[in-house]
């Protein structure tokens, strides 16, 4: 019940779940430094100071990983797709391109049926509302430079949220229970995470349902990880910062203002473009763009080999 003794290891069940304890005992360390920020509430640090919080979580999630790998899994860190030498760095920026022409398609799509208009383009760094106001004392000292540390908080993001859930848990949930079940869990667990965030309804839970497939396809086609944490990077700066869309129903400061003026469930509304039929077209052809990176990269691989 308790220990694979031919593998003279804890079952994958019991790792997990003494991997999440780990990971959310480790998380708490977040809270331990709001009072360095003054007085401020909860709510107030969790919003102005994310970069902070997300830099916490990612060393958090790389620790917790590491030690849940090196002393449950008994296998290594890298072993997790988390070599390829060079083709780290290709799948990375192919990914993070991938991404960034997917919000931009669905951008044009948008324009072109007149579901969405754009208010202003980066003059002057701006959130939703037309100021940096909302999010706090950090990006208004910030102007310009602000675009850059949210795509260092996005980095981080894309990294830790890969490492963790296509990186440990779902590698020992295949191990557990196989591929497919494995796939089929995972992609629903990622869809019910994002049911909680803000401005989610049925659809926009559906297709991340499907974008967590899409994040586990990159793994399936590669064996490593950098596909997906390039895209993952790439998706979640290109929609938010950069073209003015929600992010998965949160809001930042960027670099075009939109209004929206179409149906929420063609436009995302303010959950963003995960909340649009439309976004599902653009997934198959970024499924297929994926498949044809692979392949090219298994060609060179062999030709190299050779």
């Amino acid at each position: 019940m308790f220990l694979n003794t031919s593998e003279n290891r804890l079952r994958s069940g019991w790792r997990i779940l003494l991997f999440l304890f780990l990971f959310w005992s480790l998380s708490i360390t977040v809270l331990l430094v709001k009072p360095l920020f003054g007085e401020i509430t909860k709510r107030e640090f969790l919003t102005y100071y994310s970069p902070v919080i997300v830099g916490i979580l990612g060393l958090v999630a790389t620790v917790s990983v590491f030690l849940a790998r090196r002393y449950l899994d008994k296998r290594s860190f890298i072993s997790l797709g988390l070599g390829g030498g060079a083709r780290a760095l290709r799948d990375s920026l192919f990914g993070f391109g991938l991404s960034g022409a997917m919000a931009g398609t669905f951008l044009l799509m948008t324009l072109g049926l007149g579901l969405v208009e754009i208010r202003s383009v980066g003059t002057v760094f701006e959130d939703t509302q037309g100021s940096l106001n909302t999010y706090g004392p950090l990006m208004q000292s910030l102007g310009w430079g602000a675009l850059g540390i949210l795509f260092l908080e996005h980095t981080l993001v894309g990294y830790w949220e890969e490492l963790v859930f296509r990186g440990y848990l779902f590698r020992n949930m295949t191990e557990g229970m196989g591929l497919g079940l494995s796939i089929a869990i995972s992609c629903a667990l990622y869809g019910l995470i994002h049911a909680t965030n803000p401005n989610a309804g049925l659809l926009s839970t559906g297709i991340i349902v499907l974008f967590g497939f899409l994040r586990i396809y990159g793994l399936l086609l590669t064996r490593f990880l950098w596909l997906s944490i390039g895209m993952h990077i790439g998706w979640n700066f290109f929609q938010g910062p950069v073209f003015g869309f929600g992010a998965s129903g949160h809001q930042k400061p960027s670099l075009m203002v939109l209004n929206l003026t179409g149906p929420d469930y063609l436009s995302g509304g303010a959950f963003g473009p995960e909340g649009s039929v439309l976004i599902v077209p653009v997934l198959i052809l970024a499924l297929l763009s994926m498949r044809w990176w692979a392949g090219r990269e298994s060609k060179a691989s062999s030709i190299s080999l050779a």
